[in-house]
């Protein structure tokens, strides 16, 4: 809550203590990293099953080639840019992306446009694996894993990227969170995914708030 360590305002953006939700957003709520974390182990552990799978000889994957697959009703989608990096990395950056969607908004505007996003990577060879997890009522759980922390930087200059951060997301989400951090060790160590910074945008107000959690 509020008041439990400092918050400063800077920039537009409001810097939270390690421990701090603010009071009226619980998305904000250090509980939820926890719960995104247990995700996104989920998800590397289907980038490391294909990608075993892709070494015993069991699958075929080419680079860029989209796959999807239906574990208890709920989807999961994995893109392997660059397999070959993805093993032999020791030590892969994280962005993990978790969302509120508008239930009355049409979802395919968010396809289509994550469709155009993906076809994009191409242009962005850091980028070595984009992965999608889909939860519970009709949200998913997004993460990429990249080589190098300076590619975010990159990535931003995407047209494509900066027209839905400011269009779609203030449309069909009431709020996101964004979390960027680092495997542990490779892929096939079992590496813990340590989170070193956390971002928070809310679009339920007259007007957008964004707050900023350093944990590293």
């Amino acid at each position: 809550m509020i008041g439990v360590e400092m918050v400063e305002e800077m920039s537009g953006t409001v810097a939270l203590g390690v421990q701090e939700m603010v009071e009226g957003r619980p998305f904000t709520a250090v509980e939820m990293t926890g719960r995104d974390l247990a995700v996104l182990h989920s998800i590397l552990g289907d980038v490391r099953q294909i990608v075993v799978e892709v070494d015993e000889g069991i699958r075929e994957v080419a680079a860029y080639q989209k796959l999807a697959w239906r574990v208890g009703g709920l989807t999961h989608r994995l893109l392997l840019c660059d397999v070959e990096r993805v093993r032999a990395h020791q030590g892969l950056y994280v962005v993990g992306f978790f969302a509120e969607r508008r239930e009355d908004m049409d979802v395919w505007a968010l396809e289509e446009a994550n469709s155009e996003i993906v076809a994009e990577f191409v242009k962005y060879p850091g980028i070595l694996a984009y992965a999608s997890l889909e939860l519970a009522n009709g949200r998913w759980a997004n993460m990429v894993l990249h080589d190098d922390p300076v590619d975010t930087s990159f990535w931003r200059q995407s047209q494509m990227h900066a027209r839905a951060v400011e269009t779609l997301s203030p449309r069909h989400y009431f709020n996101v969170r964004i979390h960027n951090g680092r495997l542990t060790a490779g892929i096939f160590e079992r590496p813990s995914i340590e989170i070193h910074r956390t971002k928070y945008f809310d679009y339920s107000g007259a007007t957008e708030w964004r707050a900023e959690r350093e944990l590293v």
